[in-house]
């Protein structure tokens, strides 16, 4: 006798969205630490050649990559058959995030450090929440908003501890230019979200995201007259070197990772997930870059850590 086991089609549908939405969750933290290697080697690199031309440079070694990795994925070098509005609202997240956000994020780098930086970074599922809540109707419980204040108290501890030091690095326009970072990436972020929702496949994305973010930087750096002088600085082959594992790692393995994560699981909580890098950076700083990290920084970061952490909790 042959028995037949009867599958519910809306059970079976749970599943696999559950499934989704856990690998979004697990792409999430494999980005975190994607971007806690990248900080390291964006803060070493950039204090030889300069915060800006880090920004630049990379894209040109990671635009190649993400053309290869869609070739691939898709047959076609770039993207083709998806609708305007999708071209337009990734093409603009790359712009916010690739583009405006680094050059912010990178210069507090090179004065604040890659930890300090990434602690301030937690306030970017904060941005991530109320404009998700404004344009994607997404809307904040009660316990997320408690999760929001305790995040923004944790960033004050660190930023009122570790500031504590009159050298121009703790200046607080570097912790201004931090805050902005954490705004426009979560700009960023938000238009990727909706870009994706169009149908654009998130390998796809990652190529309009890189090459307009690299269209910007060319621009500006056009503009500012150190286009070829970036390209030069590279003959610092061991900047050159670190800088193309990090941009293999970061703009086109680890946003490749965030974009199919935004797809497939909430905005709030995958930004949220990616901010774990200030914890991954604790062990880092004070076991193999031998920094003196204050007790009340630690906490000040946990707390805005598990601030951050309540949008994934409640949600």
């Amino acid at each position: 006798m042959i028995l037949l086991m009867h599958i519910d089609p809306f059970t079976y549908t749970c599943h696999i969205s559950i499934m989704y939405i856990l690998l979004g969750y697990l792409f999430a933290v494999i980005t975190a630490a994607c971007w806690t290697q990248n900080s390291i080697i964006y803060t070493f690199v950039g204090n030889r050649v300069g915060s800006s031309t880090v920004t630049h440079i990379r894209l040109w070694i990671a635009f190649p990559a993400a053309v290869m990795i869609n070739l691939l994925f898709t047959g076609t070098l770039l993207p083709v058959n998806y609708s305007t509005l999708s071209y337009l609202l990734i093409g603009s997240s790359g712009i916010f995030g690739f583009f405006i956000a680094d050059l912010f994020i990178f210069k507090s780098f090179q004065h604040l450090g890659a930890r300090k930086t990434m602690v301030i970074m937690t306030l970017s599922p904060i941005f991530s929440a109320v404009i998700s809540w404004i344009i994607l109707k997404e809307m904040l419980s009660l316990i997320q908003i408690i999760g929001v204040l305790i995040t923004i108290v944790g960033v004050i501890v660190v930023i009122m501890i570790e500031s504590r030091k009159s050298d121009i690095n703790s200046r607080p326009i570097w912790i201004i230019f931090a805050m902005a970072g954490a705004l426009t990436q979560a700009i960023g972020m938000v238009l990727a979200k909706a870009g994706l929702s169009e149908g654009i496949h998130p390998i796809s994305a990652n190529v309009v995201r890189i090459g307009s973010g690299l269209g910007g930087l060319a621009l500006f750096t056009l503009i500012r007259g150190e286009f070829i002088n970036d390209f030069k600085k590279m003959e610092d082959r061991r900047s050159l070197y670190l800088l193309f594992a990090a941009a293999l790692v970061g703009p086109v393995f680890g946003m490749l990772l965030a974009l199919y994560a935004f797809s497939w699981a909430p905005v709030g909580i995958v930004t949220t997930l990616m901010q774990l890098t200030p914890i991954m950076l604790l062990p880092i700083d004070r076991y193999y870059l031998k920094k003196h990290i204050p007790a009340g920084a630690v906490w000040g970061t946990l707390i805005a850590v598990a601030g951050a952490g309540i949008l994934f909790i409640s949600n």
